[in-house]
């Protein structure tokens, strides 16, 4: 009688693989518990832990453990593995973790100055909200480029900046997000030169930024062209025909975005806005020169709360002056405020020693009822915040070095206001 042995049933090795994976990391984590790890360790070991468990792959629970991480290693994370930065990247989350985590959050503006022999700019950071301890570090040193590096532009928390001492054909073009240091590189927009190139993006419209370019025309100098470049296709391409420029001195590289509109001005009478979602050019009215100048002296160009202002002056600024707004039409544009900075001539004796100061930024703030707006003003040695509805003064806080002894260094075109509105690219 001859005997049958039953087959031994062996293991699908994948299988043993996968329960040892998770034995093991399982056996890690309560090892790092068991040692006291701080809490954002013990939230790093359980990612790590959670993610060598195949059959647990679950986007819901997975995207609660990331929001969990502090900002640098969120960001680190993107790089880990495809998943993860897929989970990190999205929209969703991104908006998410800006409101759970406004430890993060800050708004204010850079100030830049260009030195002498100097490979990189000079950059100042004042915070004006928010945490002033999340403010970023006043320097672009982290981005590589052996020619040095300068901001171009800036909008909701993303700068775009540029090579700094070079030709246009040797120039490269970065987006940037300084609170995390990173950085992308973006192809030359193939022109021979560049009037202006501003950044576009509104998180709460759309998760992709816009790079608008003004830049020359082949028909001729009077020419211009505008060319947008988009990071879904990552190339430039042109947008409408090339249009003609009777002002030579227009402001094409201090564009300013107001409700997602692309404005600028110039000394002449020419004014333009252009909107990259549609991607329309339209002409806007500006208030007349006046009759002894031959050009406009603008002092200041900006947007604050949706609103788009104006201040031009002929003479010192502590003589006094207006603060003009665009009408939400278009149709022209009205004093908002009047005022006479004598006051501050009384209070700061560098002022009135040499009768001169600069506006830098404006900002609109109104708490219920009240008007707290305020302007920010820059006098020899000193930055000061200036209150419109009681014209107090207040010096500004700032965690950079400040040169007291400087003279009148930045003025309103050397600024770049910064809202951290997602705190990574």
């Amino acid at each position: 009688m001859t005997s049958t042995k039953k087959p031994i049933k062996q293991e699908d090795p994948s299988h043993q693989q996968q329960l040892r994976m998770i034995f093991t990391s399982k056996m890690k984590f309560k090892a790092l518990s068991n040692q006291r790890y701080s809490r954002r360790n013990r939230i790093l070991i359980s990612v790590m832990s959670y993610s060598k468990t195949p059959k647990l792959n679950n986007n819901d629970v997975m995207s609660d453990i990331l929001l969990r991480l502090p900002l640098k290693d969120l960001v680190g994370c993107k790089c880990a593995c495809k998943w993860w930065n897929s989970l990190i990247s999205d929209p969703v989350f991104k908006l998410n973790y800006t409101q759970r985590n406004s430890q993060y959050n800050v708004s204010g503006f850079f100030l830049q100055k260009f030195l002498f022999l100097e490979l990189h700019s000079k950059l100042l950071f004042f915070p004006c909200g928010g945490q002033i301890n999340a403010a970023p570090q006043p320097s672009l040193s982290f981005i590589e480029d052996d020619k040095g590096v300068r901001i171009q532009h800036a909008c909701s928390g993303l700068l775009f900046c540029s090579s700094f001492r070079c030709g246009e054909e040797d120039r490269k073009y970065y987006v940037c997000k300084p609170t995390t240091k990173q950085y992308f590189s973006l192809p030359n927009p193939e022109c021979r030169t560049v009037f202006g190139i501003n950044i576009t993006y509104d998180p709460n419209r759309s998760p992709q930024y816009k790079i608008v370019c003004i830049c020359d025309s082949y028909i001729s100098k009077n020419h211009r062209q505008i060319k947008i470049y988009s990071p879904a296709t990552g190339s430039w391409k042109p947008s409408g025909k090339p249009f003609i420029v009777s002002d030579k001195d227009m402001l094409f590289n201090r564009g300013v975005i107001c409700n997602g509109v692309l404005h600028w001005v110039g000394k002449g009478n020419l004014a333009l806005r252009f909107n990259p979602e549609i991607e329309v050019l339209v002409t806007m009215p500006m208030p007349p020169i006046q009759e002894e100048l031959t050009e406009r002296k603008v002092r200041y160009f900006g947007e604050s709360g949706g609103h788009l202002l104006l201040i031009e002056a002929c003479g010192p600024l502590t003589a006094g002056f207006d603060i003009m707004e665009m009408k939400a039409d278009y149709s022209g544009w009205f004093i908002k405020y009047h005022l006479n900075l004598g006051r501050v001539a009384m209070q700061c004796p560098a002022v009135e020693r040499a009768n001169r100061l600069s506006i830098l930024h404006f900002v609109y703030h109104r708490v219920e009822d009240e008007d707290e707006s305020f302007m920010v003003i820059h006098v020899p040695g000193e930055f000061v915040s200036f209150k419109l509805r009681n014209c107090s003064l207040m010096n500004l806080r700032t965690n950079n070095h400040v040169d007291l002894g400087l003279g009148l260094w930045y003025s309103w075109d050397g600024v770049y206001p910064y809202s951290n509105a997602n705190f990574y690219l």
